[in-house]
């Protein structure tokens, strides 16, 4: 099985990333993912030169070139199984977008977690176990013309910090360049909604299978959406988190007037009663939406 490895990282997603690995659609591959820089860095044996790699926030693990993916397309990134390395972290260095510091301290000041993860546990302290809900935080393709941060996230995918993006999820991405160049990395252990701390969730690094297939892009396609056994979901993110909410909500109305024969006042009504919404995350440069219907509610097509 072909892998992605930590060998190459890269801290921002564009066109101009050189592939580090090159895959079929419905190839299965594995990804081992970075852990971010953190507080572990302190006591670890290569701490400096691991400071040097790690220079900034939510590496991914290269740049993988899907064959035959082309502009106009949509890449969607089944994710399969997500084995956690033992270690991993939280932190708050004292403000963010969820507590700003912007007339001095929250009040709250720095902390920082290191915990152990084992047998599927959380190790919080001698009497908390927390269960893990293992999931990727940045699951991007590139962009033709700009460049972003693995702190962003948009229309390309990103940094989504949404839960949802986990074990038997499918996350659909329009495709803006030849090969799609996906880019994962910001595996957590486990992350509470809003990501409040700003380093997490739990912090961790590890493995997950891969497998990607390629469709055309919906008429209706502007932002990333994501599909599971029980949901489907439209993603948006945003600065303020509402204008995040009304896009996921645009593009949930549009999803079942293409799809599932709705017309737009039938299907905002009908969303009225079932739509489930949160914000997700609440600390990066935007802030993430996801809303979701559950598919027990939707006509079959």
């Amino acid at each position: 099985m072909k892998r992605a490895t930590r060998d190459i990282l890269y801290f921002e997603t564009g066109p101009d990333n050189q592939p580090t690995l090159h895959v079929s659609p419905g190839e299965e591959f594995e990804v081992e993912t970075q852990l971010n820089r953190g507080p572990w860095l302190d006591d670890h044996p290569d701490g400096e030169a691991l400071r040097k790699k790690l220079r900034a926030g939510n590496p991914s693990s290269g740049c993988i070139y899907i064959d035959g993916a082309e502009p106009g397309q949509v890449l969607i990134v089944h994710i399969g199984e997500i084995d956690l390395d033992p270690m991993g972290f939280t932190s708050f260095r004292g403000a963010n977008g969820a507590m700003p510091g912007w007339l001095g301290g929250s009040g709250i000041g720095a902390h920082h977690k290191v915990v152990e993860i084992k047998d599927g546990q959380i190790l919080w302290s001698d009497s908390l176990k927390i269960p893990v809900a293992p999931m990727l935080g940045v699951v991007g393709v590139a962009q033709a013309n700009t460049r972003w941060t693995n702190a962003w996230a948009g229309q390309w995918g990103g940094n989504f910090d949404i839960q949802e993006v986990t074990t038997g999820a499918s996350v659909h991405l329009p495709i803006s360049v030849p090969g799609a160049l996906l880019h994962i990395g910001d595996m957590h252990a486990r992350q509470g909604d809003g990501e409040i701390c700003g380093a997490g969730g739990i912090e961790a690094g590890g493995r997950v299978r891969i497998t990607c297939e390629l469709a055309e892009r919906p008429a209706s396609m502007t932002w990333p959406r994501i599909t599971n056994a029980t949901h489907i979901m439209t993603t948006a993110m945003a600065r303020p988190a509402e204008d995040a909410f009304r896009t996921a909500l645009e593009e949930m109305v549009l999803w079942l007037e293409d799809e599932y024969g709705f017309t737009k006042g039938e299907a905002y009504l009908f969303l009225g009663q079932v739509l489930e919404a949160r914000c997700t995350q609440f600390v990066n440069p935007t802030f993430s939406y996801v809303a979701k219907v559950d598919r027990k509610y939707l006509p079959l097509h």
